[in-house]
C-alpha cells in the first residue's frame, strides 16, 4: 500500500474520530502524528514544523494575553456598555462585535490572534445576556476567516495581485493582469453578504449549548476572582494594546503575542498556573495535528486528486459560470483538507494551466481559488481559526459541517456571478 492510499485512510480515520467524539479531539491529533510519522506519509522535520509554526506560537502566547485582558476590567466594563448601548439584544450585540471585527481583520495580519482577542469579550458578553456563548462563537470566527484581508490597497496582503500575476505569467496567461482592486470588487461584496448571514442566519443554526467541554477556553467567571490592583489593571490594557498594535504594523506575530504573554506572567498580572490553563494545550495539539496531517495530504499527492478531477471535469464546458463554479467547489474542498494557503499554492497553477487548454480568462477563477479557500470552515484543518472556535463554543465536527456549508454556498453563489461577470471566461 503506497503512502498517499495510507495517508487518506488515515484522514478517514481521523474524521470519522472527530465525528463520534469517542476520543478528544486533540488526543485523536496526536495520534495521528505518530500514524503518519510511522508510516512514513511525513517525516520528523513536518511533525515539528507543526508544533513550531506561526500560527501554534501565537496562538499559545495570544490565548494568555487575552487572558490578561480578561482579569481586567475592561472585558466587563465593555460589555456593559454594548448591553446598554443595545438595550440587551442579542442581534445588535453580535453586530456590534462584527463590525469590530470586520475592520479589525483588515489590519490585524493573524487571525488566530484576532479570534483571541475578541473570544473573552463574546464569553463574558453571552454571560451577561444569559444565553451561551456556543449561539455567538462560531459566527465570530466565520467573520475573521471569511471577510478579513478584503480590502486590497490595505493590510497584510495590499499586493497580492502582484503575486497572483506571477502565477497567471509563469502558467502561459499572456492577456491583461489583475489590478490593485480586481479581488477586492470580488471579496467586498461577498464579505458583505457574509457579514449579514452571520449575524442573521448562523445564530438561529447554533446549538444551545455546547456539545463538548469549554472550560479551558473560557476559564472562571470573571466575577469569581478577585479585582486587580491598578498597576497590575493598567499592565493588562496595556500589554493587550501594544500587542494589537504589533499585529497591526507587521512585527511577527508570534514574538509579539509571546512577549506580551511572558510580561503579563512576569509582572504578576498572571500567576504562572492560570496562563499556563490559558495557553490551552488541547487546542494547540488539535490544530498541530491537523496541520501535519495536511502536510501528508500535500506531500503524497493526495490534495492533487482533486485539481486533476476538476481538468477532466471541464474539458468539454464551455459555460463561464460553470467553469468558475467548478473552481471555487474543487478549491472548497481541497481547503477542507489542506491548510488554506497550501490549496493556493497547489492549485493555481493547474487552473492556470486548465484555463489555458480550455481557451479562457483564468483570473476570475484565480480570484474564486483564492475566495473559496477563505469559505471552508466545515473541518479543523483549513485555518487555526476553526479548532479555536470549536474548542471555544464547544462545537462537534457535525455541527460546523453541517453550518458551515451554508455560508459557503452563499459565498460560492455570489463570488461566481460577480467574478465570472467581470471576468468573463470567454470574452
Amino acid at each position: 500500500m503506497n503512502t498517499m492510499v495510507i495517508c487518506l485512510v488515515i484522514f478517514v480515520a481521523m474524521i470519522i474520530l472527530f465525528f463520534n467524539r469517542k476520543i478528544p479531539m486533540s488526543f485523536t491529533s496526536m495520534g495521528v502524528i505518530v500514524a503518519l510519522f510511522v508510516t512514513g506519509c511525513v517525516d520528523a522535520d513536518a511533525v515539528f514544523a507543526g508544533f513550531g509554526n506561526n500560527n501554534v506560537l501565537t496562538m499559545a502566547g495570544m490565548f494568555i494575553v487575552a487572558a490578561g485582558l480578561s482579569r481586567t476590567q475592561m472585558v466587563s466594563n465593555i460589555t456593559k456598555l454594548l448591553y446598554r448601548i443595545n438595550n440587551g439584544s442579542f442581534t445588535k450585540i453580535l453586530a456590534s462585535y462584527i463590525l469590530v471585527i470586520f475592520i479589525l481583520g483588515q489590519f490585524v495580519p493573524s487571525l488566530p490572534a484576532l479570534f483571541a482577542m475578541v473570544y473573552p469579550l463574546v464569553v463574558n458578553m453571552c454571560r451577561q445576556l444569559k444565553v451561551s456563548h456556543s449561539k455567538m462563537m462560531y459566527p465570530i470566527a466565520v467573520t475573521v476567516v471569511s471577510t478579513s484581508f478584503v480590502i486590497e490597497p490595505i493590510g497584510p496582503y495590499a499586493a497580492w495581485y502582484v503575486t497572483q500575476n506571477g502565477y497567471l505569467e509563469s502558467y502561459g496567461w499572456a492577456g491583461a493582469p489583475l489590478q490593485m482592486w480586481s479581488e477586492t470588487l470580488v471579496f467586498l461584496p461577498t464579505a458583505i453578504v457574509t457579514l449579514l448571514v452571520a449575524i442573521f442566519i448562523l445564530p438561529k443554526m447554533m446549538p444551545d449549548q455546547p456539545e463538548i467541554p469549554t472550560t479551558a477556553i473560557t476559564g472562571a467567571s470573571l466575577t469569581d476572582q478577585e479585582p486587580l490592583s491598578k498597576v497590575h489593571e493598567t499592565l493588562g490594557y496595556g500589554v493587550f494594546i501594544l500587542v494589537v498594535i504589533g499585529l497591526m504594523v507587521g512585527l511577527p506575530s508570534w514574538a509579539v503575542t509571546m512577549a506580551g504573554a511572558a510580561v503579563l506572567v512576569m509582572s504578576g498580572v498572571l500567576e504562572e498556573k492560570e496562563a499556563l490553563i490559558k495557553m490551552n494545550m488541547s487546542m494547540v495539539l488539535l490544530y498541530a495535528g491537523v496541520t501535519v496531517m495536511g502536510s501528508a495530504l500535500g506531500n503524497t499527492g493526495a490534495a492533487n486528486i482533486l485539481g486533476d478531477a476538476a481538468a477532466s471535469i471541464l474539458s468539454h464546458v464551455h459555460n463561464g459560470y460553470i467553469i468558475g463554479a467548478v473552481f471555487y467547489i474543487v478549491s472548497f474542498l481541497m481547503t477542507s483538507f489542506l491548510y488554506n494557503k497550501a490549496t493556493t499554492t497547489v492549485l493555481i497553477p493547474i487552473l492556470v494551466i486548465t484555463c489555458g487548454s480550455l481557451g479562457c480568462d483564468p483570473r476570475g477563477p484565480v480570484i474564486l481559488c483564492s475566495l473559496a479557500s477563505m469559505s471552508s470552515l466545515i473541518t479543523p484543518m483549513p485555518n487555526p481559526v476553526v479548532p479555536m472556535a470549536m474548542q471555544a463554543g464547544g462545537y462537534t465536527q457535525k455541527t460546523i459541517l453541517k453550518v458551515g456549508l451554508v455560508p459557503a454556498v452563499i459565498r460560492g453563489i455570489v463570488g461566481v456571478a460577480i467574478a465570472m461577470t467581470i471576468f468573463p471566461a470567454f470574452g
